[in-house]
């Protein structure tokens, strides 16, 4: 009789085991599971951007170790603050203090050169060459205006600036002018730049290098 009891039990399990309705049962289980983390992955529109833990004080050099990641939804603010990924290895220097706990705007940092670096537009009165692109170097120099339209011998007043830009000059200036661009230079030029173009100097850059390509 136990062993008949036995037997039955047996059955019973396995017909319980094999019963379509409690696979079928597990199957709509696992559809709306992967329903609903698909439906929240598609309406999760957030993107993460640096976060301050602590005051970030203007003139501090920070990294991505300084800074916390937070995934947030800033909709058409998103491209004002700084997203994982965007700071350079060298870091960058705080130009505006952010809080303890703030998302770190993207015009609260700048370049870590702007400490020894700047830049600024002169006018040439010579035309750049012609192979002369964007990062490549230039010596500026410097013919001191002169008595009667005169100008003396040129000299060097700022030695390996680098090329920003060509900048676009119409009108009545562009006569005037044979080029306009912007260079990258130590701020221990600015000086000696500012005074030659105050004097009315004469300005031709040359370049020192020129970059890779066509």
């Amino acid at each position: 009789m136990a062993a008949r009891d036995t037997n039955t039990a047996s059955a019973t399990r396995s017909r319980r085991h094999r019963d379509p309705r409690l696979l079928i049962g597990l199957a709509l289980v696992g559809v709306s599971v992967l329903g609903v983390v698909g439906v929240v992955t598609a309406v999760d529109d957030g993107v993460e951007v640096y976060a301050a833990p602590s005051l970030l004080t203007i003139g501090q050099r920070i990294d991505a170790s300084d800074l916390e990641l937070r995934r947030v939804s800033l909709g058409a603010d998103e491209s004002a603050y700084l997203h994982a990924g965007q700071l350079p290895d060298e870091g960058v220097l705080v130009s505006r203090a952010v809080g303890a706990g703030e998302l770190v705007p993207r015009s609260a940092v700048g370049d870590v050169r702007g400490a020894s670096s700047t830049t600024i537009v002169v006018a040439l009165a010579s035309e750049l060459g012609g192979t002369v692109q964007a990062g490549d170097q230039l010596d500026l120099w410097s013919a001191p205006a002169l008595e009667a339209g005169r100008f003396g011998a040129p000299t060097v007043i700022a030695s390996g600036a680098q090329l920003v830009r060509a900048v676009q000059v119409d009108g009545l200036v562009a006569g005037a002018e044979a080029a306009r661009i912007e260079l990258l230079i130590p701020r221990r030029e600015v000086a000696r730049i500012l005074h030659a173009v105050a004097n009315g100097d004469a300005l031709s850059a040359i370049p020192v290098s020129l970059t890779v390509g066509p």
